[in-house]
């Protein structure tokens, strides 16, 4: 089925074909050249001092991108929680929410710490249940400057930092590659997606685009597997399994790989749109096509299982596994670890 938000999605990362992109792309371009005037007028007003910031009653840590989806926010976002509490620390998490399978996801991993939702980030960074935190963990902040942070976490994909180069819808930059100098720390994410030398080509470029501020280079490591009951089982048992991989995300590619790396022989892939709403007649569509295959596992994101659990997945059930994956950091991690310590010890 043709969807016009795909197809436009395809054109905007250079991987549609056809008689209509080149007209598509003028036209894309008409609107990139517009959406950047106003990105730099709002830059420059806060550059200026003319919009206000607003300075939080805890210390900040906003951590974001450049670019449309697929860096890995969230899990990044429950990486720092986690390690604040783990040291002892009392840290809330601020996200807009646009859809809500970041949030529930959230929710679901930070159980026991605040989660506040909405689009006005300034008002919910006064709320009394932040003054009682230790820190505040800003999700899908770098754009959003109206709120004072004090560390700037960037977040780029290691295989494809600034995708074709052009601001949306042109392209998915949200702001130009030189927006990278407001960072305090950038993040390389999904850089075992890529041989080593090729990422020392990137972090060179970027250390040429944005002199003096460190890279961190981090990975998603799979860690386990959940059944629908909860149950954990051990990433080795994709070993030699055909596994049929269902996904609503930036960027499946990244989860294939994954599962490749953990041995699973992938006979069937169903992927949607990033941000898609599962409905019954998905499951239905995700029963006959991999049950057809007689495949051993039917895998999901944690990002995409939040939002089918809602259904009914009894035909499915009995091969139904989520893949549970956490931020590694595999090179600067010192460097990283001592940058959130210095907002909480300042």
């Amino acid at each position: 089925m043709f969807s016009l938000k795909t197809y436009v999605y395809k054109v905007m990362k250079n991987e549609e074909r056809g008689f209509f992109v080149p007209v598509m792309r003028i036209l894309l371009s008409l609107l990139s050249f517009l959406y950047a005037f106003g990105e730099r007028i709002v830059g420059w007003m806060y550059d200026s001092g003319m919009l206000r910031m607003y300075k939080a009653p805890v210390p900040v840590i906003s951590i974001g991108n450049i670019t449309l989806g697929g860096t890995g926010k969230t899990p990044f976002t429950i990486f720092v929680a986690d390690y604040f509490t783990d040291n002892g620390k009392k840290p809330a998490v601020l996200i807009r929410g646009y859809g809500d399978d970041e949030h529930r996801m959230l929710k679901d991993a930070l159980p026991d710490i605040p989660v506040l939702v909405g689009r006005d980030r300034v008002k919910n960074a006064f709320k009394e249940v932040v003054r009682e935190t230790d820190v505040l963990v800003l999700d899908d902040g770098y754009q959003h400057r109206r709120l004072e942070r004090d560390l700037n976490i960037l977040l780029l994909d290691c295989p494809n930092p600034f995708g074709n180069g052009h601001l949306c819808p042109r392209g998915i930059l949200r702001e130009p590659v030189s927006s990278i100098r407001r960072a305090d720390m950038i993040v390389l994410t999904k850089a075992d997606r890529m041989e080593e030398s090729d990422r020392e080509n990137i972090v060179q470029k970027i250390n040429g685009l944005a002199p003096g501020v460190p890279v961190i280079i981090s990975r998603h490591e799979p860690v386990c597997m959940r059944d629908v009951t909860g149950a954990v089982y051990s990433t080795d048992e994709l070993s030699g399994k055909k596994i049929c991989l269902v996904s609503g995300i930036a960027d499946p590619e990244y989860f294939a790989h994954t599962v490749r790396a953990c041995g699973g022989i992938i006979v069937e892939e169903i992927t949607f749109g990033d941000h898609y709403g599962y409905a019954q007649q998905d499951v239905d569509r995700i029963f006959a096509k991999c049950f057809s295959s007689r495949v051993d596992m039917l895998l999901v994101t944690e990002k995409d299982h939040v939002k089918m659990k809602k259904l009914d997945l009894t035909r499915i059930e009995e091969k139904l596994y989520v893949l549970c994956v956490r931020i590694d950091i595999i090179d600067q991690k010192e460097r990283f670890i001592a940058g959130l310590n210095s907002v909480i010890s300042g």
